[in-house]
């Protein structure tokens, strides 16, 4: 029987490659699209951090960086406002399936590794994203392959992990059609 990881890809395979799609049709070197994506990552980060932030720190050990935080500082400096919020989708706040929120918001930091590696607006400008340039993600990740490898069916809701898991990707999805088009202000 093949462990929650690899069931986990499986699953949410195609959600990924779309919304990987959607965010790669941002160039994020230009201003706007930075800010678009930023905006994105807030808006989706609001339903799920709590999940998240609960299964790295009671489940992992481990101290969990405050995104949110991160990104509203981000989001100020470059002079965005209020953001909309949207609504948790079924089964993100489900104890049982907080690994797979963890499994899609800790791998989501894998990606911004290779958006740092080609940069991103502002550093010639001056302004340095806390969000982008965060690499304690990378220890959440490294912490959660193995307990998806090793919690077969018997030892995880692997239905409530796999629930989560595309409820997150979906969380995103909304959050990139809601935020995407955010704009900075030019001179801000």
């Amino acid at each position: 029987m093949p462990d929650v990881l690899t069931l986990l890809r499986e699953a949410t395979g195609p959600s990924h490659e779309r919304l990987d799609a959607a965010f790669g049709s941002l160039d994020l070197s230009k201003r706007a699209d930075l800010a678009g994506f930023l905006s994105a990552h807030a808006i989706g980060l609001e339903p799920l951090f709590p999940a998240f932030r609960a299964f790295v720190e009671d489940e992992l050990g481990l101290e969990c960086p405050d995104y949110p935080a991160m990104l509203r500082a981000d989001l100020d400096a470059l002079g965005v406002g209020a953001l909309p919020s949207i609504a948790a989708r079924p089964g993100i706040g489900d104890e049982a399936g907080r690994a797979g929120v963890a499994y899609v918001v800790s791998g989501s930091r894998l990606g911004l590794v290779v958006i740092r590696q080609r940069g991103y607006w502002g550093e010639a400008q001056g302004f340095r994203s806390a969000y982008m340039s965060d690499g304690r993600g990378h220890e959440a990740w490294k912490a959660l392959v193995p307990v998806l490898r090793s919690r077969t069916r018997p030892g995880m809701d692997v239905d409530a992990v796999r629930t989560a898991a595309l409820a997150a990707f979906d969380t995103f999805a909304d959050a990139f059609a809601t935020g995407a088009g955010v704009k900075a202000p030019a001179n801000g």
